[in-house]
């Protein structure tokens, strides 16, 4: 699956028609792939939940991925979202861990953590403000 029609298909966007963007318009998209540990997933939905207003102002959808059947969500909801091929394209067969990505409109990876990241860090990545330490180069899946 193209990665274009995949983020339209969690997005509810359409897809670009210029071939040279691959991405879906006005929006990025957080994708949280939980672990079974409890902790580290409460503790990121916590520190999203503190100002969802900020994410939205930010064209920011936020996806998590469970790995332990539960259902997936998006913008806190359930959803019928395409858990392996987002597990695929973004985590190849590296699964089954704690990550957090921030995928940009043109499907770049903006922020990839193995922790919680907050809100800030997801508006200094936007803004292209964030340390090597904390952001990876960007990069397509």
């Amino acid at each position: 699956m193209a990665l274009h029609s995949l983020m339209a298909e969690i997005t509810g966007g359409l897809p670009v028609t210029d071939d040279a963007a691959d991405g879906v318009p006005h929006k990025r998209l957080v994708v949280i792939f939980e672990d079974t540990l409890g902790a580290l997933r409460a503790w990121q939905n916590e520190l999203l939940k503190i100002n969802s207003a900020r994410l939205r102002s930010m064209d920011i959808c936020v996806a998590c991925i469970p790995n332990d059947g539960c259902g997936p969500l998006l913008n806190g909801r359930p959803a019928a979202l395409p858990v392996a091929d987002l597990k695929l394209q973004f985590q190849g067969t590296d699964t089954g861990k704690f990550e957090v990505l921030l995928v940009d409109y043109d499907g770049s990876i903006m922020l990839r953590s193995d922790g919680p990241v907050t809100i800030e860090q997801l508006q200094d990545a936007v803004t292209g403000l964030g340390n090597a330490d904390e952001q990876s180069e960007r990069q397509t899946p």
